[in-house]
C-alpha cells in the first residue's frame, strides 16, 4: 500500500476569478514574457524553425544522399523498432520512393539484434549491398560496426539524438545536436524531427525536391514521434507537434488516416494525450514483442486494405502486450514489497533507483514495467531480464523519476556495464550477470552522494514536492476556464500541462472506479448547495475509498480536462494529489512538531503542555487494537509507505474512533518493538512497515514504548 501526500508547492494565488491574470502567470511560468515571444508561443502552427543547413555535417550529408540519388546507387535506410524509430525510418523511405530511388530499410529485431546498429546485425547490412547507409534514431554510439562498414566500401551517414559518450563514428556525416561540436540551435529534437531535418535539408536544396504530399505525411509522423518520445514540448519539437495536428485534422499519411478512424471514438479528441495513450503503444507493441513489420507497413503502405490489416494486427499485438506487461509489472511490484527481500534493497534502506530482475521476463515490456514502477514507488527504476543475446548478461531499461538524471548516474557507474545508452529520462543497460550486485551498489552509492548533494542546494527540485501553477477559487472552475488554459497545449516536458490547487471543498458523493483502483468524487463549495458539481476523478487513488466520505471536505491539486458523454462536453479534473482537510487542532495541523519532540525525549506530559493538548496523546486499548485491525487489513502483504496523517485518518474512519497521527506512529512503535510488524521510519509523519508472517504471540505491555507512555516519559 503507498498512502502519501505530496507537499505542495503553491506558485501563485487568486482569491477571485480572473482569467486574463491566470494566463499571465502560466505564460511567465513559461518564460514567455514580451509580446512577441507570447505571438510565437501561441502561434496556430508557426512557430520557432531553425534552419536545417545549422547541422553539422548537414551540407555533407545532402551532397552524398543527392550523388547517390543522381546514379541510381542504393541507398539502405537503418532504423529503430520503437515508435520514434520507425516513423523515421518511414519519413526517409517514403522521401525516396517519391523520387523512384533505389532504396531498402532495415530495422532490427529487439531479441536478436538488439538495440542500434551492432555487430548482431551488420552481416545482414551487408548482404543488402548498399552504396549508402543512413541511421535514423541510433548509430551514435557504434563506433565499431561504422568503421566495419566503412572497411566493407558502405558509405555511412548517422542521424541520432541521444547522448554521444566520448566520440563519435567515423562516418561521412553525423547529425546529431548532441555531439561535442554542435552547432545547432536545439538539441532535444527526436530521431523522427531529425530525420525531418534531412529531408527538409534535402527540398532546400531544390536538386530532389520535397512534394507537399511528401512534406506533410512527414511532418505527420514526425508529431507523432516528438510525443512518443519523452523529448521536451519547447522550441522547435513544440512548432513540430502544432504543425502535425493541423495536418492530422486530415490526415494525408493513409496509416495516420486509419488509426484515427479506428480510436477516435466516444469522444476522443485528437491531441497529445490520445496520441500517448491510445496510438503510440500500437505502434510500440510491434517492436515490443516481434518485429517492427505491421508498423513499417502502416505507414509505408498506400493501399486501403493492407494499411488497415496492419492496424488491426497492431491491435492485437498491443492487446498481447498488454498481457505480458501486467504479469510483468505483478511479479515485479511483488519482488519490491516482498519482505524477504535483503536489507540492503528494501526501500527503506535506498534512496537510489528501485532495482528488480526476472529471468524470464518479456525485455519487450521491461521499459513500461520500470515507468509504471517508477510513478506507483515514486522512484526511478531499473527492470532487468536475462539478456537473449549473451546469458552471461542482463539486459535493463530504466526509466527516470522527477528530475534523476539516470544517464548521468549510469555514467559514474560505467565501470560495472557491458554497454549503456539512452538520455536523463530513459535509459537500456547491459551489467555482466555476476557483476548485477557490484552495479546496484554502486548506483546507491551514486543516489546517496547526489541525494546529499540536493540537500545543500535549495533551488533543487524535490521529487516529492507538487509544483502548482496556481490556487484558484471554485468559481474559476469552469468548462471555459479549460478552454482558456488549452490555448498552451501542446503539453509535455518543459512546457507541463497546469497544475491548480482549490482549498476546502465538500464532497457530496465518491464512487469506485475499474472495481477500486480509480475513484470519482463529485464536488461543491461548502455553504453553498445551489453551486455547481464539478466531476473530480484519481486514477490509482483508490486507496482514498477507505479514508474519505461523503460530508468530508478536501483540499485538491488537479489539471483540467474535458469529457464527453452522449455528445455534451463538460469540464472533468484529474486529480494530482488530494488531503482532507483535517480538525484545526496542533496534533493535526503540526504532527512533525510533537513527533520531533518525542523523538528528542521529551516527556509526553511536557509535549501535552506545549501543545495545549493533553488527550490524543497517549493510545488506549481501542487506538491499538483498530491500528492492527485496520492496518492489518489493509496492508497484511508486502510493504506499506503512508504518511501518519493519512493512516490516522483511515484507521478512524474504519473503526468509528478518534484517532491522531501521534498515537498512530506510538501505536506502530509498539508493534514493532512486539515484533508484529517491520518499521522504518522515513521521515517525522512517514513510515515503512510490514506485518510480520505467523509472528510469536506479542505482549505490548512489555515493550519499551509502552512503558514510557504509560510512565509518560
Amino acid at each position: 500500500m503507498l498512502l502519501t501526500s505530496k507537499k505542495w508547492h503553491v506558485a501563485s494565488s487568486f482569491e477571485k476569478k480572473d482569467t486574463d491574470a491566470l494566463m499571465d502567470v502560466l505564460l511567465k511560468t513559461r518564460n514567455v514574457n514580451t509580446s512577441d515571444q507570447k505571438q510565437a508561443f501561441l502561434a496556430d502552427g508557426d512557430g520557432v524553425w531553425h534552419n536545417p543547413y545549422d547541422y553539422k555535417d548537414m551540407r555533407e550529408a545532402v551532397d552524398l544522399i543527392v550523388e547517390c540519388m543522381s546514379q541510381g546507387k542504393k541507398i539502405l535506410v537503418y532504423g529503430d523498432y520503437d515508435c520514434d524509430g520507425v516513423t523515421a525510418t518511414s519519413i526517409l523511405v517514403r522521401y525516396f520512393r517519391s523520387h523512384n530511388c533505389n532504396v531498402d530499410y532495415i530495422v532490427p529485431h529487439r531479441a536478436e539484434h538488439g538495440y542500434g546498429l551492432t555487430g548482431n546485425i551488420i552481416d545482414k547490412v551487408i548482404e543488402s549491398r548498399p552504396d549508402l547507409l543512413i541511421t535514423v534514431d541510433c548509430g551514435i554510439t557504434n563506433l565499431e560496426t561504422v568503421a566495419a562498414l566503412k572497411k566493407e566500401g558502405v558509405r555511412v551517414i548517422v542521424t541520432d539524438h541521444h547522448t554521444v559518450k566520448d566520440t563519435i563514428p567515423d562516418a561521412d556525416a553525423v547529425i546529431c545536436a548532441k555531439r561535442e561540436d554542435n552547432t545547432y540551435p536545439f538539441t532535444d529534437l527526436c530521431g523522427a524531427g531529425v530525420a525531418l531535418k534531412l529531408i527538409e535539408a534535402l527540398g532546400r536544396d531544390r536538386r530532389f525536391k520535397v512534394s507537399g504530399q511528401i512534406w506533410k505525411q512527414s511532418v505527420e509522423l514526425a508529431g507523432i514521434a516528438t510525443i512518443a518520445d519523452l523529448v521536451s514540448v519547447v522550441d522547435e519539437n513544440r512548432t513540430i507537434i502544432k504543425k502535425a495536428f493541423k495536418s492530422m485534422a486530415a490526415p494525408v499519411n493513409p496509416g495516420v488516416r486509419v488509426m484515427n478512424e479506428m480510436l477516435l471514438d466516444n469522444g476522443k479528441k485528437l491531441d497529445e494525450t490520445f496520441i500517448s495513450f491510445n496510438f503510440v503503444p500500437r505502434i510500440n507493441a510491434a517492436g515490443r514483442l516481434y518485429d517492427s513489420s505491421d508498423a513499417l507497413r502502416l505507414f509505408l503502405e498506400d493501399d486501403e486494405n493492407v494499411v488497415r490489416e496492419a492496424a488491426y494486427a497492431l491491435g492485437r499485438e498491443n492487446d498481447e502486450r498488454k498481457q505480458i506487461e501486467a504479469g510483468v509489472f505483478a511479479e515485479a511490484l511483488d519482488q519490491v514489497e516482498r519482505t524477504s527481500r535483503p536489507e540492503e534493497w528494501q526501500l527503506t534502506n535506498t534512496k537510489g533507483p528501485i532495482v528488480v530482475y526476472g529471468r524470464n521476463w518479456h525485455q519487450g515490456v521491461l521499459g513500461i514495467v520500470a515507468g509504471k514502477l517508477s510513478q506507483y514507488f515514486r522512484r526511478s527504476a531499473i527492470v532487468f531480464t536475462d539478456d537473449p543475446l549473451d546469458n552471461s548478461n542482463v539486459k535493463g531499461s530504466g526509466r527516470a523519476y522527477g528530475e534523476y538524471d539516470l544517464f548521468g548516474s549510469l555514467e559514474k557507474v560505467s565501470e560495472y556495464c557491458v554497454n549503456f545508452g539512452g538520455h536523463k529520462k530513459a535509459a537500456g543497460i547491459v551489467v555482466s550477470k555476476a557483476l548485477l550486485p557490484q552495479f546496484m551498489r554502486a548506483l546507491e552509492k551514486a543516489a546517496c552522494e547526489d541525494v546529499a548533494f540536493v540537500d545543500e542546494d535549495p533551488d533543487e527540485e524535490d521529487d516529492d514536492v507538487l509544483e502548482i501553477n496556481a490556487k484558484i477559487p471554485f468559481e474559476q472552475l469552469t468548462f471555459e476556464a479549460y478552454q482558456a488554459v488549452s490555448v498552451l497545449k501542446p503539453f509535455g516536458i518543459g512546457n507541463r500541462k497546469p497544475v491548480f490547487c482549490t482549498d476546502d471543498l465538500l464532497i457530496v458523493d465518491i464512487q469506485p472506479m475499474s472495481e477500486g483502483v480509480h475513484m470519482r468524487l463529485d464536488l461543491k463549495k461548502p455553504g453553498d448547495m445551489s453551486s455547481d458539481t464539478v466531476s473530480a476523478v484519481g486514477f490509482g487513488m483508490g486507496q482514498y475509498l477507505d479514508i474519505l466520505k461523503p460530508g468530508d471536505r478536501v483540499n485538491i491539486a488537479y489539471s483540467m480536462n474535458e469529457y464527453t458523454y452522449r455528445g455534451k462536453t463538460s469540464l472533468s479534473l484529474h486529480l494530482e494529489d488530494i488531503v482532507p482537510v483535517y480538525e484545526d487542532t496542533f496534533l493535526w495541523k503540526k504532527p512533525d512538531i510533537a513527533e520531533e519532540l518525542y523523538r528528542k525525549g521529551m516527556a509526553v506530559d511536557q509535549i501535552g503542555k506545549l501543545t495545549g493538548r493533553s488527550d490524543g496523546l497517549i493510545p488506549d486499548a481501542d487506538c491499538y487494537r483498530a491500528s492492527y485491525t485496520v492496518l492489518y487489513d489493509r496492508s497484511k502483504t508486502g510493504i506499506s509507505t503512508a504518511d501518519t496523517l493519512l493512516l490516522a485518518k483511515m484507521i478512524g474512519v474504519n473503526a468509528g474512533i478518534d484517532i491522531t497521527p501521534f498515537q498512530t506512529e506510538r501505536c506502530l512503535d509498539v508493534f514493532s518493538e512486539a515484533g508484529l510488524i517491520k518499521l522504518g521510519i522515513v521521515n517525522t509523519t512517514r513510515v515503512c512497515y510490514s506485518f510480520i508472517k505467523d509472528p510469536k504471540k506479542a505482549d505490548l505491555k512489555v515493550t519499551d514504548t509502552y512503558k514510557r507512555l504509560c510512565g509518560n516519559g
